[in-house]
């Protein structure tokens, strides 16, 4: 699994929730389970 630079990833289980600092291939685990890459929040335009 490679990781991507400001991207968040999370285990639902726990709650834990990371931001990625520095890329590269690595596993993110939480208890044995893999972190899940989130998406972006979309947020409404300032118009």
């Amino acid at each position: 699994m490679a990781v991507a630079l400001g991207k968040r990833y999370k285990d639902e289980t726990t709650g834990v929730e990371v931001l990625c600092i520095k890329p590269g291939d690595c596993n993110l685990n939480v208890n044995g389970r893999g972190m899940e890459e989130l998406q972006p929040k979309v947020l409404p335009s300032a118009d």
